[in-house]
């Protein structure tokens, strides 16, 4: 299925593009993006995994103006796009270039269908009316929830059945060999070596045709809509890839997830031990992760249930539940004594900060318009971005009177209150943005922070012992970092195999979460120092 009527909103990672209205939204937020740059973006969508070559959109974008330079606006055109998606021509997401030929779109896709072609209400495994679209490799959310016993078998269904039935297959054949070697362990220890060699034959047997069959069908995802992880039966570790065979509900499932499980070179400045762990995840978004202040809840933002909303879980990703109810949600941040978080919300036409307490006592309200939310380190005041000048600055509200300061006047954009003192903020809202910073009480903005250079405006966080981000590294890599304001210093952490958009970490440093490329999946990293 390709999203030819682009009349419908199309989803795609934390986008949502109505063509409708003329508007690209990034977790419910619209960005600024229109004319040229958002019909390019129709266009890819509407033939998503196809090329489009160079000629067709310069004829939709210049039909019939022969002397208009039409190969440097495209690229203008396309550059915009870009920069809108967060995206890189060097290793894209979304936008793929074919050189001297055109482009093509690479992401996987949801649009909204109606409910006669997925079911009624009356089945409530078809309730959401969507579907995954464009990547050739994509699992359809259709195929993936096809059941034998309520619609007539299909050539996908009896394709996934049959890889289903191996992979259990599999399984039980890998616990069968550890229930033999430990029988034959306990009846003959003069063969314990030879025992060892068959279990590890076994096991590395049963590892190879599990891994083969994921890699494959592209089923094996991890897929916990309530975060919990099942009892692990085994671990094998196959380069950068961790194999589990776990116990959960119906039968054994084996999972594939890659993880930075590789060693630091001797010549390496990470942490050779530090090690991702994934704490939330599921087959729809999940994103901007926030320590609690006592570090034993994470608030997050998901679209599990429909909009992107924010929600709540334990330090493991247990227990989740959602907490905000508005039109949309993002961006959460906790209040000091953990208590409320704030958010971002669309209201009234516009984008407001929202504040919600934890314990549901009291509705969501409004407090002040503006974006990226943050608090004051005392809990009286709310930080956030506002251009109402004109010029996207930091501003304050308290939250005794609703009065509101501006806090930068040269630009800045997402702020975040540190323990020595400072104000530090984002320069502007573009990929690797300037980090400034300014002193609680007012006075000069100083930007001279060298080497700071985050990912994103969302991938920094201010710690007891400097400032932990994520940066792009000159080899195409990405990292884990430490920066240490007083010596203007940065310390390697980690090497990431997928760049975040998003980051935090607790207040003393010690874990750090980030999420995904796709943000669908977030990790924590501990032991930080």
């Amino acid at each position: 299925m390709k999203p030819k009527d682009t009349s419908r909103p199309i989803r795609f990672g934390p986008y949502e593009a109505d063509f409708h209205t003329q508007e690209l939204r990034k977790h419910g937020i619209k960005l600024k993006i229109s004319g040229q740059p958002l019909q390019v973006l129709e266009v890819l969508l509407a033939r998503p995994g196809e090329l489009v070559t160079r000629a067709e959109l310069e004829q939709l974008l210049w039909p019939g103006q022969a002397f208009v330079d039409s190969n440097h606006g495209l690229n203008a055109a396309v550059n915009k796009l870009r920069e809108a998606l967060n995206d890189s021509a060097s290793e894209p997401r979304y936008i793929e270039t074919l050189p001297r030929r055109g482009y093509r779109f690479v992401g996987s896709l949801e649009v909204d269908i109606p409910e006669t072609a997925m079911g009624s209400a009356e089945n409530p495994r078809f309730s959401q009316n969507r579907v995954e679209v464009g990547h050739p490799e994509a699992l359809t959310a259709f195929e993936a929830r096809q059941d034998s016993k309520e619609m007539p078998p299909t050539d996908a269904s009896f394709r996934g059945a049959r890889r289903w039935t191996f992979l259990s297959t599999a399984a039980s054949l890998f616990l069968c060999a550890v229930g033999l070697t430990v029988f034959i362990a306990s009846r003959d220890n003069g063969a314990e070596s030879r025992v060892r060699e068959q279990h590890r034959f076994a096991t590395e047997k049963v590892v190879a045709e599990a891994s083969d069959s994921i890699l494959s069908s592209k089923l094996a995802k991890p897929n916990s809509a309530d975060g919990s992880v099942a009892a692990e039966i085994h671990r094998q570790r196959s380069g950068e890839r961790i194999l589990r065979v776990q116990s959960a509900g119906s039968g054994n499932r084996v999972i594939l997830e890659s993880q930075n499980t590789a060693p630091a070179s001797s010549g390496d400045k990470t942490h050779s031990h530090l090690e991702l762990r994934p704490v939330i995840w599921s087959d729809s978004g999940n994103a901007g992760p926030e320590f609690s202040p006592d570090g034993k809840r994470i608030a997050f933002m998901s679209n599990r249930d429909g909009p992107w909303q924010i929600w709540l879980c334990n330090a493991d990703g247990s227990r989740p539940r959602q907490v905000s109810f508005t039109e949309s949600a993002g961006t959460p941040r906790w209040s000091p004594d953990g208590s409320s978080i704030a958010f971002d919300a669309p209201f009234d036409g516009s984008t407001w900060i929202f504040l919600v307490q934890v314990d549901q006592s009291e509705r969501a309200r409004p407090v002040v318009e503006g974006l990226v939310p943050s608090f004051s380190r005392d809990g009286k005041w709310i930080y956030f971005a506002s251009e109402r000048t004109g010029q996207w600055q930091v501003w304050k509200t308290s939250l005794r009177d609703g009065a509101d300061v501006q806090v930068t006047f040269k630009g800045g954009f997402a702020a975040l209150e540190s323990m020595d003192g400072y104000v530090y903020y984002s320069k502007s809202r573009f990929p690797q943005p300037e980090i400034c910073r300014v002193r609680i009480q007012g006075g000069e903005e100083s930007c001279g922070l060298q080497h700071l250079r985050p990912r994103t405006w969302a991938s920094w966080a201010p710690t007891r012992d400097g400032i932990v981000f994520a940066e792009d590294l000159p080899d195409g890599k990405a990292a884990l970092s430490l920066y240490d304001p007083a010596r203007r210093q940065v310390r390697d952490l980690l090497l990431l195999q997928s760049a975040p958009f998003w980051l935090s970490a607790s207040t003393d440093g010690k874990r750090a979460l980030m999420n995904d490329a796709a943000e669908r999946q977030i990790s924590m990293v501990e032991h930080l120092h």
